[in-house]
């Protein structure tokens, strides 16, 4: 095995320090848009062999520092490393890797992993895949799972193929990724799941998740749960499953002194079949740069033009809240008055059958008199 490129052969950092792992047999697809986006990182590039690191395309070594060797290796702490994107694996991290990736997001907080997945269609990526992100999962102490079916939507895709799901990164319950961002392509996705301290499995819904986690992309309402493969049985997820389902998620993790940031999608930023990073497919216009760019700004607290945007989103989301109160104001007040008006047009109406019953009695009487 290859050993890590030496650290100081690396020039110092210009930008903040993100490593995006490629050792694991990913595709590159879509990874040279990502470090176009973020031009203000310092990009490095792991690959297995010396062979990988010749076959990268000019635009992403020659704006890249491109490690050679196991990630278990390679020194995080002294690179500076503030963000590991570990896209769809298509080879199992070693016990090794894993353990250098808890020790590494551990020691300090204020960084972030990214994990990606798949659905459990037994393609480029897979059961295998989900299985090897939630060891990973589990191994960093965070909750979030993808559970093993896919999730596909059958009104927001593309061509009309509803495992090419056009999925929703505007619902995101962190404001400021949802800066500039509407639709993003999530091909074949997993769905994302998390586990109680028993153990037990449990849908990822804005009412039923735990402390400190995030929903951050999801299907439609119109999503539905699909199985494709039988190698690994639903936990969470049963096929014919329907709503608005979660394709991506975040967890703070307390670390020392604060937190970490742990993030899980069911599709991958870069290397799948058809990533994140997708601008158009079939003729849709979609988000996936910017959501990207907008994750990897927040996940590193770096923010850039999100800064602005969070105070404008606080602005935004106090102004809903007011006009939301004055709506249920104006609406008790109406309803109030509406009340009072149908109890005064029950009592006119009322009052107009007793005066009509009163020259008819007063008839009877002269009749009975008569």
């Amino acid at each position: 095995m290859v050993a890590a490129l030496a650290v100081p052969a690396i020039p110092a950092p210009v930008g903040f320090p993100i490593l995006v792992d490629l050792s694991h047999k990913q595709p590159l697809l879509g990874l040279d848009v990502i470090i176009r986006v973020v031009p203000e990182a310092q990009w490095y590039v792991l690959v297995r062999t010396p062979e990988d690191a010749k076959a990268l395309p000019a635009s992403i070594a020659n704006n890249a520092v491109v490690l050679v060797g196991d990630l278990s290796k390679v020194d995080l702490e002294k690179l500076g490393i503030v963000m590991v994107i570990f896209g769809q694996p298509q080879a199992p991290p070693s016990p090794e890797e894993v353990a250098a990736l808890v020790k590494w997001l551990k020691a300090a907080p204020g960084r972030a992993l990214w994990v990606a997945a798949d659905s459990d269609y037994p393609a480029q990526g897979g059961p295998q895949s989900q299985e090897w992100a939630n060891m990973i999962m589990e191994a960093v102490g965070c909750r979030l799972r993808i559970d093993y079916v896919s999730a596909e939507d059958r009104v927001s895709n593309a061509s009309g193929a509803g495992y090419r799901v056009l999925a929703f990164g505007n619902v995101s319950e962190i404001p400021e990724l949802r800066y500039g961002v509407d639709r993003v392509l999530f091909h074949g996705p997993g769905p994302i799941a998390w586990v109680d301290d028993a153990g037990k499995w449990h849908k990822l819904t804005p009412t039923e998740k735990p402390a400190n986690t995030y929903i951050i992309v999801t299907t439609s309402p119109k999503g539905e749960i699909v199985k494709n493969s039988q190698v690994k049985l639903p936990n969470a997820y049963q096929p014919g499953d329907r709503g608005a389902i979660t394709l991506m998620a975040a967890e703070l993790i307390p670390v020392k002194g604060g937190y970490s940031i742990v993030l899980l999608s069911g599709e991958s930023p870069y290397g799948a079949y058809q990533p994140i990073a997708t601008w158009m497919y079939y003729g849709n216009v979609l988000s996936g740069p910017r959501f990207i760019r907008n994750v990897i700004l927040w996940a590193t607290g770096y923010m850039g033009e999100l800064k602005e945007y969070a105070k404008l989103a606080t602005l935004l989301d106090r102004v809903r809240s007011e006009v939301n109160a004055l709506a249920r104001g104006v609406s008790s007040t109406l309803n109030a008055a509406l009340g009072l008006a149908a109890l005064a047009l029950v009592l006119a109406i009322v009052a107009l059958a007793l005066s009509l019953r009163k020259p008819k009695a007063a008839q009877e009487t002269v009749v009975k008199k008569e």
